[in-house]
């Protein structure tokens, strides 16, 4: 094999009206595979930070890592996903800074100083914030998804135990924190939305982990991170260049391909199911009844999503 076969083949937003279900159900597939992914890099995540990498620190080092590995890849196996026109940089910039150092730093930050439940449910009212952009900007939202965004946004906060009296007492900095977090990775799905009209997952993810890489060096010189934390920890850190950063983007960005990034942000709240569930196996966490209610709300939501017609013009 001596290309590297992208999962899907980008669809025009014109042309998804006539996608046949089979394929509907494979953005439905990468979109759910992706968040389960993210799910369980937060339990990597987690040891990383009690090994001793701050958050700031494991956010770099997974850009950097990240982008050496798939720009080998790439060189070896899939040069044609290389190829990015000149004019089309400073958007790919603004996707790297924004949409992955920017969401990366923002989030680890927001759980580091809020209790990860409250972090997690402020992070996942990003897919109703997608359906407002979506209808002030004149696309047609179904109602089937407004449903289904109240279901998801109700199910996250059980699922991730926000209803905790003991959460409730926020500090102000890292709920803002969080709320940038949130506001970000919106961004970050709305412009993989539009550059994916032009370009693979494969070069998006290239370019958006490059510039990411760069930004964190502005922000502190590799030199500065922790290298002998990152070698100690060497079985985390390759989990979370792979489990919780290179599979998972590329599985998302597939499905934002073919689905319209509401769609895909709102089967992306399955990623705290999987995250409460990993906790339960790996790290010895108690599901509450309300907890496991909550999952099942979500699960509920995401299906109803797929009811939705996907209509020219619509998301």
């Amino acid at each position: 094999m001596n290309e590297l076969a992208v999962p899907i083949e980008p669809i025009p937003a014109a042309a998804r009206e006539h996608v046949p279900a089979s394929r509907l159900a494979l953005g439905y597939g990468l979109a759910l595979a992706g968040a389960a992914l993210y799910g369980f890099g937060g339990v990597l995540a987690k040891d990383a930070f009690a090994a001793g990498i701050v958050p700031s620190e494991m956010a770099q080092l997974r850009a950097i890592f990240s982008f050496a590995v798939l720009l080998v890849a790439l060189a070896l196996f899939g040069r044609r996903h290389l190829r990015v026109r000149r004019a089309d940089l400073p958007l790919l910039a603004l996707f790297g800074t924004l949409g992955i150092a920017a969401v990366n730093g923002t989030y680890y930050e927001s759980i580091s100083r809020l209790p990860l439940g409250v972090a997690l449910a402020i992070q996942y009212t990003a897919p109703l914030v997608l359906l407002v952009i979506a209808r002030l900007t004149g696309r047609g939202v179904s109602g089937r998804l407004w449903i289904a965004a109240a279901v998801a946004l109700v199910g996250c906060y059980f699922v991730v135990g926000a209803y905790d009296a003991s959460l409730r007492d926020l500090n102000a900095p890292g709920a803002v924190v969080a709320v940038i977090a949130m506001l970000t990775f919106a961004a970050y799905l709305l412009m993989a939305e539009r550059i994916l009209r032009r370009y693979s997952p494969w070069g998006l993810l290239l370019y958006g982990l490059g510039f990411a890489t760069l930004a964190w060096s502005v922000y502190r010189l590799p030199t500065a991170l922790p290298w002998d934390l990152a070698l100690t920890n060497w079985p985390l850190v390759v989990g979370v260049v792979f489990i919780a950063t290179l599979f998972p983007y590329v599985l998302t960005l597939g499905a934002v391909s073919l689905l319209p990034a509401a769609r895909v942000g709102l089967t992306a709240t399955f990623e705290p199911v999987v995250g409460a569930l990993a906790g339960y196996v790996f790290l010895s966490e108690v599901l509450q009844l309300p907890q496991i209610a909550g999952g099942l709300l979500v699960i509920a939501a995401i299906a109803l999503v797929q009811t939705a017609r996907l209509r020219h013009g619509g998301v």
